[in-house]
């Protein structure tokens, strides 16, 4: 598998994650301005839980899946792939029954407050979107992610108007579950489709028994499992924990706040998504791979998540004015962004070499904190506690990975870590105090700090043929061309 493959999976996954999140925010600001922060909060409440038992009604399995797939695709074992593929679909069926009997048994706690219907389509929701990120990490696994984009941005879309026409019509909070279920189903559909398309590619009869698969996927799938499982309620519960204690228009600022953090967040997931794969089937080189893609996040993340933290009152109030009282729980959470970048390159690299046991201490030294402290923050500060026990939490899990770092021997460069943090922190500071225009001061803020990343050599000449070469050629080569150009003319050395 070469870097190109990767990268250009990587740049598919990265423009898919970026247009959900775009439409995703489209979505959340007409729901803002047509509605209350009561019904964002109710709604934000009820995808939050249904986020939960996906995560826990997939039994990890599309993590689990990816480390099989990713070598069995390369080395064109397609045969042996679709082994694999059903042995995920049948645990997974497992894994909903189990979540919709408990689910319907603890009724009384749930309906009281949802209502029956409410439940039932959330229920709906649950089922679908688990297919469709399963569906999704075999699209991974397989590097065919423009695949994904198209099926994305179709779904999307549609959801987008649907949830408008429904709105219109006075659904409310239905109206959100419903175009929030419609997203996975039509996505559902068009991956199977492709997967079916790859899986054809087999010409002979597997030599894997199903049991085998079944056992072996098992174990891997089990061991991420928990500590995905722990990571995901750690991340969601703090907007049910704040509807349930601080009220549903509380739960709605800091929802909104938390989804932007989370948006700029997505490059993490993109790169290490497709990383993952490659890591698994890889001999040599590993730690050096995991490094360039947290070098990669940080490049990306840095200067925006610092550009949008000193306008972080200018960009929730895109939501409505009054939701400028969540840009203090943005800030904060947008703080997490780099220790997050670190703690999710170096699980997904302990996670490559099998060391479940890491995987699982990172997971739980995050999340078994911020569960702690969301119990005793959010009914002092509301939404602003949900942030700070989100980032204390990443913050723990961030020192054990490195703990564990040292163990597996991954050295990690300080110096290009502190100079990437510094620039866009120092810039984005210093035109806030000038009062520039939110978008002005956002741009500059990221063309400077990209400038002085050329100038400095923490992106050099390799760095720019690795990031853009990703791109189609006609594309690609003009861009290379220009940044040289520039690159040259205020860096000798490049």
């Amino acid at each position: 598998m070469s870097k190109l493959q990767v990268g250009r999976g990587a740049a598919y996954l990265y423009v898919e994650n970026i247009s959900s999140m775009i439409i995703g925010y489209a979505f959340w600001i007409i729901l803002s301005r047509m509605t209350t922060p009561e019904i964002v909060g109710i709604s934000s409440a009820l995808i939050s839980f249904a986020t939960i038992i996906i995560s826990v009604a997939a039994i990890g399995v599309p993590l689990g899946v990816q480390r099989f797939l990713g070598k069995l695709f390369i080395e064109k074992r397609f045969e042996d792939a679709a082994v694999f593929v059903k042995s995920s679909f049948l645990i997974i069926s497992l894994g909903l029954t189990a979540s919709t009997i408990i689910i319907l048994v603890s009724s009384y706690l749930i309906f009281d407050y949802f209502g029956f219907v409410l439940v039932v389509a959330s229920l709906i929701l649950i089922v679908v979107s688990t297919v469709s990120v399963v569906l999704r990490s075999i699209i991974i696994a397989s590097l065919k992610t423009k695949r994904l984009l198209i099926a994305s941005t179709i779904s999307s879309v549609i959801k987008l108007f649907l949830f408008i026409i429904l709105l219109s019509s006075g659904i409310e909070v239905m109206g959100v579950i419903i175009a929030f279920t419609a997203t996975p189903l039509i996505t559902s559909a068009l991956l199977a489709f492709d997967m079916r398309t790859i899986l054809r590619q087999a010409h002979k009869r597997t030599l894997i028994r199903f049991s085998d698969s079944l056992r072996t996927l098992w174990k891997a799938s089990v061991a991420s499992w928990i500590p995905l499982s722990v990571e995901t309620i750690g991340a969601q519960l703090g907007t049910i924990a704040v509807l349930g204690i601080q009220g549903s228009a509380q739960a709605g600022f800091y929802f909104v706040a938390f989804q932007i953090s989370m948006g700029i967040s997505a490059v993490i997931w993109a790169l290490e998504g497709t990383t993952y794969p490659a890591l698994s089937s890889m001999e040599d080189g590993r730690k050096r791979f995991a490094w360039r893609t947290i070098k990669v996040s940080l490049i990306i993340l840095l200067p925006l998540s610092f550009a949008i933290i000193f306008y972080s009152v200018d960009v929730m109030q895109l939501f409505g004015y009054g939701y400028g009282e969540g840009s203090l729980p943005l800030k904060i959470l947008l703080i997490s962004v780099l220790p997050n970048a670190i703690m999710n390159g170096i699980g997904i690299l302990t996670y490559a070499y099998g060391n479940y046991k890491h995987v699982l201490i990172i997971g739980l030294a995050s999340t078994v904190p911020r569960l702690l402290l969301y119990l005793v923050l959010i009914p002092w500060f509301g939404g602003t506690g949900a942030a700070l026990s989100y980032t204390l939490g990443t913050a723990i899990g961030f020192i054990a990975s490195l703990v564990i770092s040292k163990r597996i021997g991954m050295l990690i460069p300080w110096k290009e870590i502190a100079l990437m943090t510094a620039i866009p922190l120092g810039l984005a500071y210093l035109f806030s105090t000038l009062n520039l225009h939110p978008l002005l001061g956002i741009t500059l803020s990221i063309i400077i700090s990209y400038l002085v990343y050329l100038k400095l050599t923490l992106i050099d000449k390799k760095d720019v043929q690795d990031y853009l070469n990703i791109l189609p050629a006609k594309i690609a080569n003009p861009l290379i061309r220009m940044v040289d150009s520039v690159a040259r003319k205020i860096n000798k050395m490049y």
